[in-house]
C-alpha cells in the first residue's frame, strides 16, 4: 500500500513539476486511450517503474480510469471496470513469460519495452505471432520506447506495422489477404446449405443471407469455411448450463461470423455479440386453416350477415308500408283504378295477407300477377322493384364470386379467440419458451404461456400436423409462412393468426470480442441502407411463390390451370329448396283435398238429417 502511494505521489509531483514532453508516440497513445472505452491497469514489477516516463505520461491520463498493481502476478484482473491492461519488460526475452496470460481479448494490451536491440526483432515477430495463434488476438500495442514508436502485428500479412494514429488497427481488418474464416450458415429463413453428408462438407449456399456473406467475403478478402450444421442450428442454454447450435459455437469461440439471422435478444451468455440488424420479423401462432363451406349452403354464405339482414328488413318494412297506403286510401276513400275485372269483398286480414305477399313477390323479383288499384300503390311498387334489382344484381355477382373462390368457416384470427379455444401450443426452439408471452400482464398471455409445450419434431413435421390433424397451434417466424412453408398457406391448410405476440430485429453473431465487427457493420449498413438487402429478401419471396408450380399435389388442390365449370353439384341448394317445396305443396294439397271432402260429408249428413225430420 506503502508502494503504491509512493508512485501515485511521484505522479502528483511530475503534474507540478511540468509537463512532460510529448513525443509524437505519446500523442498517437493518447488517442488510442481516448477512442477506446474501459479501465487501464498497470502492472508494475516494483516501485522504481512509477518513475518511467511513459507510466507517468499514463498516470497524467485523465480520461482514464488507473489502477496499479505491483504484485508479480501475470494474469490480469478481472475487475469489470478494468478492460485494458498496461505492462512494462525491460526486454523481449523477459515478454515471454506473459504470453499465456494473455487471455482478456475483450479489451486491448500495452507491452512497453525498455530497451530495443535489433536482432531481437525476429523473436518479438515470433511472440506476436504465437499470440495471434494461441488466443486470437491482435489487440496488443507493442510499445518501444528506446525508438519511440508503437507497433501492431498484421496476422493476415505476418508483417509489423507502425501505429501513426488510432486507426491503424481498424485498417488491419479492412483486407484479411485471403485469410480463412470459418462461417456457420445452415438452412433458415433466408439461407439454406447443400453439402455431403457422409463427409460432413458444404458444397453450396444460397439465399439472401448467403449473398451478404458472399459480398462480405469479397470486400474484406478473406476466403469463407463454411462449417457443417449441428443438429440445432440455432440453439441456445441448456439445463446443465452448456450451450448448442450456433450460439454454442459463438460462445466457445468456434466460429468467426454466423450468418444466419438471429433474433436480437438475450441468449443468456455474454460472449456473443451482434451485428447490426439486417431485416425485421416476427413470432406468429397458425392454425389449422378452418373447414371449406359445403356447396350445398355455399349461397347463404355469398353475402355478408348484416346483408341478409337488411334484405330480410326492406322486405317486412316495405309490406308495412304497402299496407299503411292501403289504409289510407281506403280511409280516405280515393278512388281505385278500374282494371275490368271483378272485384269480390275482402276482409282487412285477408287484404293484408295478399300484401304481404305481392310485396315479397315483388322483392324477389316475380312478376306480379296484379297490379293494386291505386296510383300510389303503383309508384310504391315500381320503387322497390328498382331497389330489388339492386339486391338481386349484388347477390348475383356474389354467388358467382363464392363459386369460383371458395369460402371457408370463420378462422382464429385474434390471441383471445385462440386462448378461447383451449388449443395448446407446440413449439420447435426452447427460446419461443422463454420470450413470446413472457414478461406481460396480460392474463391472455399468461394463459397461453402456460400452454406452450416443447415438442422434438421438426418445423416441417410440425407444421404437417397442424395442417392434417389439427387441434393445436404452431410458433414459426412470419417469413417461414412466406417461404419455406407457402404451400401449406397457399392451399390453404394454415392460417397464420394476424396478430403476432413478437417483433424482432434480426442480426449476425460474432464471438465476443470479434476484430471483424466493425468492418462487417460498415458493409451490412451500405447494403441495408442502399436497398440491396431488401432486393435479395423481395426475390427470395418471389421466387418462394414460384416454387409452388413444382408441387403437382398443391397445383391440384388451386385448382391451377383450370377454369371453374358449375355443374348441377354446384347448384343444389335450388334442387333442395325445390324439393322441399314440392313436398310441402303436396302435404298443402292433400290436406285441402281431405278437409274438402269432410266438408263434403258433414254436410251431406246435416242435410239428410234435416230430409227425415
Amino acid at each position: 500500500m506503502a508502494t503504491t502511494l509512493h508512485i501515485i505521489t511521484l505522479a502528483l509531483v511530475g503534474v507540478t513539476i511540468g509537463q512532460t514532453n510529448n513525443t509524437e508516440y505519446k500523442l498517437v497513445l493518447d488517442s488510442i486511450l481516448d477512442s477506446l472505452e474501459g479501465g487501464l491497469e498497470l502492472h508494475l514489477w516494483n516501485p522504481a517503474n512509477g518513475d518511467n516516463e511513459l507510466v507517468q505520461f499514463l498516470m497524467k491520463h485523465r480520461k482514464t480510469s488507473l489502477k496499479i498493481s505491483l504484485s508479480q502476478e501475470k494474469a490480469p484482473s478481472g475487475t469489470s471496470n478494468v478492460r485494458h491492461n498496461f505492462y512494462l519488460f525491460e526486454d523481449v526475452q523477459l515478454m515471454q513469460d506473459i504470453l499465456i496470460s494473455l487471455v482478456n481479448t475483450d479489451g486491448f494490451y500495452i507491452l512497453a519495452l525498455e530497451k530495443y536491440k535489433p536482432e531481437n526483432d525476429a523473436i518479438l515477430i515470433d511472440f506476436m505471432a504465437k499470440v495471434w495463434l494461441q488466443h486470437g488476438h491482435s489487440r496488443i500495442y507493442y510499445v518501444q520506447l528506446s525508438l519511440e514508436r508503437i507497433l501492431l502485428y498484421n496476422p493476415f500479412r505476418q508483417s509489423v506495422v507502425l501505429v501513426k494514429n488510432p486507426k491503424a488497427y481498424g485498417r488491419i481488418y479492412k483486407n484479411l489477404q485471403g485469410y480463412p474464416l470459418r462461417i456457420y450458415i445452415f438452412d433458415s429463413v433466408y439461407s439454406s446449405v447443400s453439402g455431403d453428408g457422409a463427409s460432413n462438407k458444404v458444397l453450396s449456399v444460397d439465399g439472401a443471407d448467403a449473398k451478404l456473406a458472399k459480398t462480405v467475403a469479397r470486400q474484406l478478402n478473406f476466403t469463407p469455411h463454411y462449417l457443417w450444421p449441428d443438429d440445432e442450428f440455432f440453439g441456445g442454454r441448456l439445463a446443465d448450463g452448456s450451450y448448442s447450435g450456433g450460439v454454442g459455437r459463438a460462445h466457445r469461440g468456434e466460429v468467426d461470423i454466423i450468418f444466419a439471422g438471429f433474433f436480437v435478444k438475450d441468449y443468456l451468455t455474454t460472449h456473443i455479440q451482434f451485428s447490426a440488424a439486417v431485416y425485421m420479423d416476427e413470432l406468429c401462432l397458425y392454425v389449422q386453416k378452418a373447414q371449406r363451406i359445403p356447396q350445398s349452403i355455399l349461397p347463404l354464405f355469398a353475402v355478408h350477415t348484416d346483408v341478409w339482414l337488411c334484405f330480410l328488413l326492406v322486405g317486412l318494412v316495405g309490406s308495412l308500408v304497402w299496407f299503411l297506403l292501403r289504409a289510407l286510401n281506403l280511409g280516405l276513400r280515393i278512388e281505385g283504378i278500374p282494371d275490368g275485372s271483378q272485384s269480390t269483398a275482402i276482409s282487412s286480414f285477408g287484404a293484408a295477407g295478399r300484401i304481404f305477399i305481392d310485396t315479397w313477390v315483388v322483392w324477389v323479383r316475380v312478376n306480379v300477377g296484379r297490379f293494386p288499384p291505386f296510383h300510389s300503390e303503383r309508384i310504391f311498387v315500381a320503387s322497390l322493384c328498382l331497389v330489388s334489382v339492386i339486391f338481386g344484381a349484388l347477390l348475383e355477382s356474389s354467388l358467382a364470386t363464392v363459386y369460383i373462390r371458395p369460402l371457408y368457416y370463420r378462422d382464429t384470427n385474434t390471441l383471445r379467440e385462440l386462448d378461447e379455444s383451449g388449443h395448446p401450443i407446440y413449439i420447435k426452439h426452447p427460446a419461443f419458451k422463454d420470450d413470446l408471452f413472457y414478461g406481460h400482464d396480460s392474463e391472455v398471455y399468461r394463459r397461453l404461456d402456460a400452454k406452450m409445450t416443447l415438442v422434438a419434431e421438426g418445423e416441417e413435421r410440425l407444421i404437417e400436423m397442424v395442417s392434417k390433424r389439427g387441434g393445436f397451434a404452431g410458433v414459426t417466424r412470419s417469413a417461414s409462412l412466406q417461404l419455406s412453408d407457402i404451400r401449406y398457406v397457399m392451399t390453404k391448410k394454415v392460417h397464420k393468426i394476424p396478430e403476432c405476440p413478437k417483433n424482432y430485429h434480426i442480426a449476425y453473431v460474432l464471438p465476443r470480442p470479434s476484430p471483424h465487427l466493425e468492418e462487417v457493420n460498415r458493409i451490412v449498413l451500405r447494403l441495408v441502407a442502399g436497398g440491396i438487402v431488401g432486393l435479395w429478401t423481395g426475390e427470395t419471396k418471389e421466387r418462394a411463390k414460384w416454387s409452388i408450380q413444382r408441387f403437382p399435389e398443391y397445383l391440384a388442390q388451386l385448382d391451377v390451370g383450370r377454369w371453374k365449370v358449375l355443374t348441377i353439384s354446384d347448384v343444389q341448394l335450388a334442387f333442395y329448396a325445390l324439393t322441399i317445396g314440392c313436398l310441402l305443396s303436396a302435404v298443402v294439397c292433400m290436406a285441402e283435398v281431405f278437409l274438402r271432402r269432410k266438408r263434403t260429408f258433414f254436410s251431406h249428413s246435416v242435410g239428410l238429417n234435416q230430409f227425415y225430420k
